[in-house]
């Protein structure tokens, strides 16, 4: 039984709290549906096959899904680049938020949290990400699906549409939330006392057994060991509910949102105003799909394409090897020594099988006839180009040579087919990190630490740090986020160094605008201040030698005059 269903047994009993579960409720109920698809995907995804009696005898899985979407990822594992301005135009502070930002975006890993959004989105659908308040900055991560769940009557492109969304399966031990200051006295005493009652103690074991099958999900996306909380074996572990909801104050005559916190869905902890809590009015989430639906927040993903077909070609191979297996080995009929009775045998490499009554088998041992399954790889590869074509990942993407002779035209259809997909799933990604980045400056600003440690690493290698503080940064007008994959940005940069070198080859005397375009393409490159000051100090010391040449030419010049007019 669901934990949401248990509250009646619980110390406090109110309406606010039922509504709060019933919410929870519809919720989960919601993303339930999607439940038996999304854990199929990661099954094929970990190489993880389920066998049955009749139809799969073979542990045997077909890599199909890790390498569709291993191929797809590849094409968009660009590290997102966001490049910020300063609307008032004080290029000071847009130069210290830029360096803000990167600060942020390694300290609290960032590029983890881009990796596991991507990930995400091919096998599930969708991914969210949430922002928190550190003492440095703003955190943000990728959250499990199964542990996020909204609003069914939400705008699936809309976040912000939602009147409630449930943030569930936090695992705390009794101590780390006795410890948080957030939480109420009262609610922290009704705690320890559950937590050493049967039920309490029962629950806390089956958190643990939860929470180690969330890590293993997480191993398998990349998430490093040193990222996962360590419980030791005495601690008592409870599963907290972040609740973010909307209530209707009667005073104010409007819907005020709010944040609610609650252990196993029995014990209230906190209720806050949103704002109070992260400084702003906004859901502190960003959600994305690579496929969005008007009407369904649960899109189906790439990996919903490629899971029936997976599961066809594993059975279809199991039986290969199968029948392969008993081919080799052979099954034999033989005539049995008792009456013969008509019932159902479990095949085997070597099994003898008793047979009916007859005039051949009475006289002999004869072998069972296996078929070779022959045509079974020639379907293989045939349902394999289905998932090709659906999903984008050809055998040309993957770095596979197509079987046959093909045109170039041929090719470059094939690579303009998978490109487009790609190029869907770039679009909706960079919307959302745009959306990430506006949230990220308003909690920033509402939020904002009384100073940031920047570290920068030198020309020698050597780090060095600076302290900026919030009026070095903060802007009345605001800032303005371009979001670029890398990959665009370097094709900007060498645009833009091309565009230059084309100008300068039509003035190629013009000494002005080779100073221009030398101090533009510097901009450019990624150069520290150091090497940037070495770079102009020897192009000064070029055009001084030249100068002092020229200067010497002219004397020499000057002394032949003289001699040829004596």
């Amino acid at each position: 039984m669901p934990a949401y269903e248990t509250f009646s047994n619980s110390f406090i009993t109110t309406s606010l709290i039922e509504k709060l579960l019933a919410e929870k409720k519809s919720a989960n109920e919601l993303q339930r549906r999607k439940h038996e698809d999304w854990d199929g995907n990661y099954e094929l995804y970990r190489n993880k096959v389920k066998t049955n009696r009749l139809t799969q005898r073979q542990a045997v899985n077909i890599p199909l899904m890790k390498e569709t979407l291993k191929t797809l990822l590849s094409k968009i594992d660009d590290a997102v680049n966001i490049e910020w301005s300063e609307l008032g135009g004080d290029e000071e502070k847009e130069l210290i938020y830029q360096e803000v930002w990167n600060e942020n975006y390694i300290q609290n890993k960032y590029e983890l949290a881009d990796i596991l959004d991507k990930k995400n989105v091919l096998l599930y659908g969708l991914s969210v990400k949430k922002l928190n308040i550190v003492d440095d900055g703003i955190d943000a991560y990728a959250l499990d699906p199964y542990d996020v769940v909204f609003d069914p009557l939400m705008e699936p492109s809309d976040i912000e549409t939602a009147r409630f969304i449930v943030h569930q399966n936090i695992f705390k031990t009794v101590r780390e939330i006795l410890a948080d200051e957030r939480y109420g006295g009262e609610g922290k005493e009704k705690l320890k006392v559950w937590a050493e009652t049967v039920p309490g103690i029962t629950q806390s074991s089956e958190n643990k057994k939860i929470w180690e099958e969330k890590m293993e999900r997480l191993r398998s996306m990349g998430v490093d060991h040193a990222d996962f909380p360590l419980y030791a074996g005495g601690d008592r572990i409870v599963n907290l509910t972040e609740h973010y909801t909307s209530i209707w104050d009667t005073d104010k005559k409007k819907f005020i949102r709010k944040v609610f916190v609650y252990a196993e869905d029995v014990i209230p902890l906190m209720e806050k105003e949103l704002d109070e809590v992260i400084g702003v009015d906004f859901w502190p989430f960003v959600l994305w799909t690579e496929d969005p639906e008007t009407t369904d927040l649960y899109s189906d993903s790439v990996a919903d394409l490629i899971r029936p077909i997976n599961k066809v070609l594993n059975v279809w191979f199991s039986q290969l090897i199968e029948n392969r297996t008993l081919k080799n080995f052979q099954m034999h009929w033989y005539m049995p020594s008792q009456n013969y009775t008509p019932q159902t045998y479990q095949p085997g490499p070597g099994v003898m099988l008793p047979a009916p009554p007859g005039d051949d088998i009475r006289k002999t041992i004869a072998p069972v006839e296996i078929s070779g399954l022959d045509d079974t790889l020639e379907a293989i590869n045939a349902i394999t180009q289905i998932v090709e074509r659906g999903s984008g990942a050809t055998a040309i993407e993957k770095g596979q040579p197509e079987k046959g002779t093909q045109t170039l035209g041929e090719v470059e259809i094939l690579v303009g087919k998978a490109t487009e997909r790609t190029v869907g799933m770039a679009k909706f990604y960079r919307l959302a990190w745009e959306e990430f980045a506006r949230k990220w400056d308003a909690m920033m600003h509402a939020n904002a630490p009384k100073f940031i440690k920047l570290s920068k690493v030198g020309r020698s290698g050597k780090t060095y740090f600076k302290r900026v503080y919030a009026g070095d940064w903060k802007s009345d007008v605001g800032y303005k986020p371009t979001v670029r994959s890398t990959s665009e940005q370097e094709q900007e940069t060498t645009k833009g160094i091309q565009k230059f070198m084309f100008i300068l080859t039509q003035f190629p005397t013009n000494t002005a605008l080779r100073k221009i375009a030398q101090q533009r393409m510097l901009e450019m490159v990624d150069l520290t201040p150091e090497e940037l000051k070495q770079v102009e100090d020897a192009e000064e010391q070029q055009v001084m030698e030249g100068s002092q040449q020229g200067l010497q030419d002219l004397g020499s010049r000057l002394e032949e005059l003289s001699s040829l007019t004596a």
